[in-house]
């Protein structure tokens, strides 16, 4: 999820120059990959349902471009892929479905590409895919392929609401008019916390600059925002806030009444918590 997110304009390639805080949680979704017959074409299923089975789904996005990069043939390979992270929820579940992939090919073919290789094949794919190769904690620039490992904030709970709407992100970026969000404008994503304050993950809230867009675009999310801001313990400018383009709102503690505030809003809500990055993934790329 982004804790934080300034969104700074859109770059000569057409994608939009971003600064954002990422944060792994403990939700995910479950992939299994299996060798086949190597004369055999990719095969993906998806027996509960929540994504695409066909070509445009990350995961045979990401396997074909591995092929192509180690120059062999995109088949043999099984995949089933079991979602929990809801589509269109702004908390990156393809592209961990699609880093995933690469993970388990890249073991399975015996590492045949160099770590540096690997996130490139990874930024080729998704934007936000090389994040999830690295996860815990870490600052995002470029379109948010670009890694900075920042220290862990350690476990923390978190409350993510989800409405039942799927929003695009290539639309609110569209619609996105250089307008921060009120927090965003005052705190900024650039001026990270003191050394002191970063084993709290409220401490890493910045506002969201997608949030606006999100809100206009899809009056759910507008609900959802305002019965969570009711809700909250505490300060409301740290939290809850959008998580990337939306729609899933979250928010940083165990919020007792959680439930009770979106109740007859038709949201889903997950109780989960922030996870560290894994072992060996420490090092700026």
């Amino acid at each position: 999820m982004n804790l934080s997110l300034r969104v700074h304009g859109r770059r000569p390639d057409g994608f939009h120059a971003i600064t954002t805080v990422l944060q792994t949680i403990d939700l995910c979704d479950r992939l299994r990959v299996s060798r086949t017959d190597s004369a055999a074409p990719l095969a993906l299923e998806l027996p509960d349902g929540g994504a695409p089975e066909d070509d445009s789904n990350l995961v045979l996005v990401a396997a074909r471009t591995f092929f192509e990069a180690i120059g062999e043939p995109a088949r043999g390979v099984r995949f089933e892929l079991r979602k929990s992270i809801p589509a269109g929820s702004g908390l990156g579940g393809g592209s961990s479905d699609a880093a995933g992939t690469l993970a388990a090919l890249q073991e399975l073919w015996g590492e045949p590409l160099s770590y540096d290789d690997l996130h490139a094949v990874a930024a080729a794919v998704g934007s936000d895919v090389p994040f999830f190769l690295v996860g815990g904690t870490v600052l995002a620039t470029g379109r948010g392929e670009e890694l900075r490992a920042l220290p862990d904030i350690g476990t923390a709970s978190v409350v993510v609401a989800v409405p039942a709407v799927e929003v695009s992100t290539e639309e609110v970026f569209r619609r996105w008019s250089g307008v921060r969000s009120p927090v965003g404008e005052r705190l900024g994503v650039d001026l990270l916390p003191v050394e002191a304050a970063r084993a709290e993950a409220a401490s890493w809230l910045r506002g969201n600059d997608l949030e606006p867009v999100a809100r206009r675009l899809h009056p759910e999310v507008d609900r959802l925002l305002l019965a969570l801001r009711g809700a909250a313990p505490g300060r409301s400018d740290r939290g809850p806030q959008v998580s990337g383009s939306g729609g899933a709102v979250f928010g940083i503690g165990s919020w007792k009444d959680a439930e009770r505030a979106v109740e007859g809003l038709g949201v889903r809500v997950i109780r989960t918590a922030t996870r560290r990055r894994r072992r060996g993934a420490d090092s700026d790329s």
